[in-house]
C-alpha cells in the first residue's frame, strides 16, 4: 500500500518543471528548502562558478531537503567548456564528467558545442566510466543551431541558451529560433529547456516586469517542458519569490493550453514504432473516455516521455521501481514520478495503479484511469500495452 505522505502533490498541478541555478545568494539550508517548497524540480550547478567542493556540499543539501520534503528533485551538472571549442572532448570536459558522476548527476549540460559529433564523443567518454547520464546540450552556437536536427538525434535534451546564442544570430532571430528548437525537440519527444533572463529584473526586484510575466507564458504555450531561472536563484535577492512567481505564470498559461487541438495536431510527430504507438494511443483513450489520469509503469523511464511527447491534459504518472528513473522524470512535462517496487504480474501492475491514484485522490471509486506499460514486465523499452481500468 502506498503511503500518501511519500508524494508530494503540489508538483501535479503544473506540467512545465522549474529548474533553478543555485549560488551564493542560495546555498544555504534554509533558502533552498524555501525554494523546494516553492516549486523548484531541478537544481542547477553551473560548474563556471564556484568550486567542486562547494558544489558537492549544496549537492547532498538538495538530496537531504528533498528526501524530507517527500520530493523529486533533479540535479543538472552544467558543465563550462570552451568558447572557442578547442581542444578534445576528454580535455574539454574530462575533470568536470568525473565529478558529475561522482555526485550521480542526474543530467549534465554541454556548453558550447557545436556538433552532433562532439555530443558523440562526450557520451563515448561517459561510457568508458559506464556513466549512464542523460546529456543535455546547450543551443547557443550559431553551427549548434544550424546542426539542430543531428544534434537532437544524440542527446536526451536541449536547452536553449537565449544570452549567448543572441550574441551568435542576430537578436531578432532569437525569438523564432526558439520556437523552432523547441518545436523541433517537442516532435522528438525529448525535453527542452528555454533558459536566460526568463525573470531577470528579479535579481533586484520582487516582481518581475510584465515583459517577463508574457515571456514566461509564451514558452509555455510554444511547448517549452522546463523554464530555467538563472541569475534569478544564483545572486538576486528573491531567490524563493522566483521560482513561485514562474511557476504562478505557468499554471495560468497551462490552463489557456489547448489539449485537444494539440493532440490532433500530434498525428505529425508519430514515428513508425510499438513504443509510440501506443504512448499516442493511451493518451488519445484518455482524451475519449475521459480518464482522469494515464499511469505509466517504465524500467528505463522512456515510457512516461513517450506519453508526456503527446502533452495529455491528464496527469501523467510515472511509475518505477528505480531510483535513478525516478529522478530522470523530474524534467518530464506533466508526469510526476512515483517509485514502486517491481511488478511482478499484470495483476500487480493493476493493483498499484489503483493504489496510487486513490491514495493521492486523483481518481474515486468508479472513475477510469488509463494504464500503460511493457511487456514483459523487467525489459525496458519495450512500451506495448494500454488497458482502460475502472478504479
Amino acid at each position: 500500500m502506498l503511503n500518501r505522505e511519500a508524494i508530494n502533490l503540489d508538483r501535479i498541478k503544473r506540467r512545465v518543471k522549474i529548474v533553478c541555478t543555485l549560488g551564493p545568494a542560495s546555498k544555504s539550508a534554509e533558502i533552498i528548502e524555501a525554494m523546494l517548497r516553492a516549486g523548484m524540480d531541478i537544481a542547477r550547478f553551473n560548474l563556471a562558478h564556484g568550486t567542486l567542493a562547494e558544489h558537492s556540499r549544496v549537492i547532498a543539501e538538495v538530496r537531504q531537503l528533498s528526501q524530507k520534503l517527500r520530493l523529486t528533485t533533479g540535479i543538472l551538472v552544467d558543465l563550462p567548456g570552451l568558447k572557442r571549442g578547442y581542444g578534445s572532448m576528454r580535455e574539454v570536459f574530462g575533470e568536470h564528467l568525473r565529478f558529475a558522476q561522482l555526485q550521480d548527476a542526474t543530467f549534465i549540460a554541454l556548453s558550447f558545442i557545436s556538433s552532433a559529433e562532439q555530443v558523440v564523443e562526450v557520451k563515448e567518454l561517459l561510457r568508458e566510466r559506464r556513466a549512464d547520464i542523460p546529456v543535455v546540450v546547450k543551443i547557443e552556437q550559431a553551427q549548434a543551431l544550424e546542426q539542430i536536427d543531428a544534434i537532437l538525434e544524440v542527446c536526451e535534451g536541449i536547452m536553449v541558451a537565449r544570452g549567448d546564442l543572441g550574441m551568435q544570430i542576430k537578436i531578432e532571430k532569437v525569438p523564432l529560433a526558439q520556437k523552432q528548437l523547441v518545436k523541433k525537440a517537442n516532435h522528438l519527444g525529448k525535453p527542452a529547456i528555454v533558459a536566460t533572463e526568463m525573470l531577470e529584473s528579479m535579481v533586484e526586484s520582487p516582481t518581475p516586469t510584465r515583459a517577463e510575466a508574457t515571456d514566461v507564458a509564451n514558452a509555455v504555450l510554444d511547448g517549452t517542458d522546463a523554464l530555467m531561472l538563472s541569475e534569478e536563484t544564483a545572486i538576486g535577492k528573491y531567490p524563493i519569490q522566483a521560482p513561485e512567481t514562474m511557476g504562478r505564470i505557468a499554471l495560468e498559461a497551462e490552463a489557456a493550453l489547448p489539449y485537444e487541438q494539440i493532440l490532433r495536431e500530434k498525428w505529425q510527430d508519430v514515428v513508425p514504432e510499438i513504443n509510440d504507438a501506443t504512448a499516442r494511443a493511451a493518451c488519445q483513450i484518455a482524451y475519449q473516455v475521459g480518464a482522469r489520469a494515464i499511469v505509466a509503469f517504465t524500467m528505463g523511464g522512456t515510457t512516461p516521455l513517450r506519453v508526456s511527447k503527446y502533452r495529455p491534459r491528464q496527469p501523467i504518472i510515472g511509475v518505477t521501481p528505480s531510483e535513478n528513473v525516478l529522478h530522470r522524470l523530474s524534467l518530464a512535462w506533466g508526469v510526476l514520478p512515483v517509485k514502486m517496487p517491481e511488478s511482478l504480474s499484470l495483476e500487480e501492475i493493476f493493483e498499484q495503479a489503483r493504489d496510487i491514484v486513490m491514495t493521492t485522490s486523483l481518481a474515486r471509486t468508479g472513475d477510469l484511469i488509463i494504464i500503460t506499460a511493457g511487456l514483459p514486465l523487467a525489459v525496458p523499452g519495450s512500451t506495448n500495452l494500454v488497458k482502460v481500468h475502472r478504479v
